[in-house]
């Protein structure tokens, strides 16, 4: 093993995906030290089955390696018919996944003296940490979100066998006092476990003014504009903040919501649309550059992502977005599930409610809307929050954790 703390961090999910886990990995490498931060990522959407768009030109500009294999796991396809389509998919489409995507990770490990491999997704990629340690004696951590510990799986899944990796790990990060004491309830020992809370990168997240261009080209120059940005997974609550949308064009006529990002509920999102008569006031942007990110989010009067815990479990670790909207003076609305009460102050920098119902946003989103002063009180207190969690701080924590497993 190495005793040097380059660390090579392996993650389905990374830039220019927009989304709470690739922003955290993203800042991590860009704010460490030069020559510290590896990446083993991918160049196609596993959930998806399309290509990452923009991934070349992210790749040549961000001043860090960056190394990508078609897919890191197996796509993902409808459950087999029997068990000879099962068998089949596991010698013909994952053992050669796998495959490659070890010996990538062993030739980058080799070639950047890593000495720390820090895996981004414990459900697909925890095979991956285990056989690299064993080959290569690398340190081994995870970085975990909320979800991953949350969701229940079936039996016989790999629910069963998460705990075992993660109390075999060297360091689990977790991103949130949520998702920390969640790991401490399943048993993980406490002095394993480092709170690297999420942050925000103020120096692009900041105010600036309305882009009138961006929201002409969203035909919603004339419109009171709130702004929802993610996955579009059911977590974030993109389903709910349009069943909610009808209530608050009674009050608002002129309201429009502005959905940015992109995700395998996009189809059952532009169905629920049509199906309560919103498609003039409701718009699925999908993805947008970096710049339009950045429109969005100032053009908007305020943030909303009206996350929620699944039935199995499943639920935000955190909300960077919150973070980030409240960077640019924006106020924000999210669901009081999960990690997000660590993300938000509520009354404070935003308001929690419950996102399960979707009269409890119309009636949030309406509050925000009708009373201009409560607004300006949130999105002042809210920039106060970003600018007090950095994630120049944040990455130097990672980094000393880094060289505190290497010793």
């Amino acid at each position: 093993m190495s005793n040097n703390s380059n660390c090579l961090l392996v993650a389905n999910i990374f830039a220019p995906i927009h989304g709470g886990s690739a922003n955290v990995y993203a800042s991590l490498c860009r704010l460490a030290p030069k020559g510290t931060m590896a990446v083993l990522a991918t160049r196609h959407n596993y959930d998806l089955n399309e290509p990452i768009a923009g991934w070349q030109e992210h790749d040549r500009n961000c001043g860090y390696t960056v190394e990508r294999l078609e897919l890191l796991r197996s796509p993902v396809l409808p459950p087999p018919a029997n068990k000879l389509v099962s068998v089949y998919r596991r010698l013909a489409i994952d053992l050669p996944i796998a495959r490659q995507v070890l010996s990538k990770t062993l030739e980058l490990i080799k070639r950047h003296q890593v000495g720390v491999i820090c895996i981004g997704e414990l459900v697909s990629m925890a095979w991956l940490g285990e056989l690299a340690r064993k080959l290569t004696g690398v340190r081994l951590m995870y970085y975990i979100h909320g979800e991953e510990v949350t969701t229940q799986f079936q039996a016989g899944s790999f629910g069963r066998k998460r705990l075992v990796y993660l109390r075999r790990a060297d360091a689990v990060i977790a991103v949130s006092r949520f998702t920390r004491q969640t790991l401490i309830d399943l048993g993980i020992p406490a002095e394993r476990i480092h709170l690297v809370e999420n942050a925000v990168d103020t120096t692009r997240f900041c105010p600036g003014p309305v882009d009138q261009a961006f929201l002409e080209r969203w035909g919603v120059s004339n419109k009171r504009l709130v702004v929802s940005i993610g996955r579009l997974i059911a977590r974030k609550g993109f389903d709910r903040s349009i069943e909610a949308w009808p209530a608050v064009l009674e009050r608002h006529p002129d309201a429009h919501l502005l959905i940015v990002g992109n995700g395998p509920q996009r189809a059952e999102l532009e169905q629920l649309i049509d199906h309560h008569g919103v498609r003039h006031s409701v718009t699925l942007t999908g993805p947008v550059s970096d710049a339009d990110l950045l429109a969005a989010y100032r053009s908007g009067e305020f943030f909303m992502m009206a996350n929620r815990t699944l039935a199995d479990g499943d639920t935000e670790g955190f909300g960077l977005v919150f973070l980030e909207a409240n960077g640019c003076e924006r106020a924000v609305i999210g669901g009081r599930a999960g990690g997000a009460v660590d993300a938000i102050k509520d009354e404070e920098t935003g308001l929690l409610i419950d996102c399960q119902h979707p009269e409890n946003i119309a009636t949030a989103v309406v509050r925000l809307l009708d009373d201009r002063a409560l607004r300006q009180r949130l999105q002042q207190n809210g920039l106060q929050h970003a600018l007090a969690n950095s994630w120049t701080t944040r990455a130097l924590q990672f980094h000393q954790l880094c060289q505190s497993l290497v010793k």
